[in-house]
């Protein structure tokens, strides 16, 4: 299988408190893969270092494809409609508009959200608000998609709804995704493997394999 990430021997401290502690492991082209741990464990400096936004203190990270990333906060735009809101980083990217008018219909229907793109964030649920910060991480085609606790806040049936959506996301364009939860239940029904963490500072304590690939 192609390596996507490769994460070698990370370690990161704020200040005196280290975060991450010589954590490893790898992404494959087509493999969902979850960290898991409690909340603080430095799952999320993992995921924003793997995307750029944090620097390593020691170790190695090497991304080999396009990147998208989709944190806890949807960050969507208020004052935006979701149709302009996912388009907004083709529209910074420059990405020729036809182009992105169709990638914009593909996700939107793989998504289950096309019915309400017209609207503002606040016309529509939690879960459908989610869809569309995801569809926004998906507009450039990425190969390797980052997920931060993309369950946190939803209901039981946003929840299947929204693994549905990227289980049937990997299958259609495999993907490859590291995704963080708290939660080793979630990660179950999506994920080929899980990373178990220890609490701060992050190691990896325990690989379970699922079995769950598309490819």
């Amino acid at each position: 299988m192609d390596e996507l990430v490769s994460v070698k021997n990370i370690s990161k401290a704020f200040g005196n408190e280290l975060i991450i502690s010589d954590v490893s492991f790898t992404l494959h082209k087509g493999e969902a893969l979850g960290l898991v741990g409690p909340n603080g464990a430095g799952k999320s400096t993992m995921l924003r270092i793997i995307a750029g936004l944090v620097k390593p203190d020691k170790g190695d990270v090497r991304v080999n494809g396009r990147l998208g990333y989709t944190p806890q906060e949807n960050l969507l735009l208020p004052w935006f409609n979701l149709k302009e809101n996912i388009l907004l980083p083709a529209r910074l990217l420059k990405i020729d508009k036809r182009e992105a008018e169709r990638m914009l219909r593909e996700l939107s229907e793989a998504l289950g959200i096309s019915e309400h793109l017209e609207k503002k964030v606040r016309e529509v649920s939690g879960g459908t608000a989610r869809k569309a910060a995801l569809a926004r991480s998906l507009i450039t085609s990425p190969d390797i998609l980052l997920l931060d606790e993309p369950y946190v806040g939803l209901d039981v049936d946003s929840v299947k709804s929204l693994q549905k959506s990227l289980m049937n996301l990997r299958k259609e364009t495999g993907i490859g995704m590291i995704i963080v939860s708290h939660q080793l239940d979630e990660m179950r029904e999506i994920s080929d493997r899980a990373l178990v963490l220890s609490y701060r500072p992050a190691r990896v304590v325990r690989e379970i394999k699922w079995g769950n690939s598309t490819s």
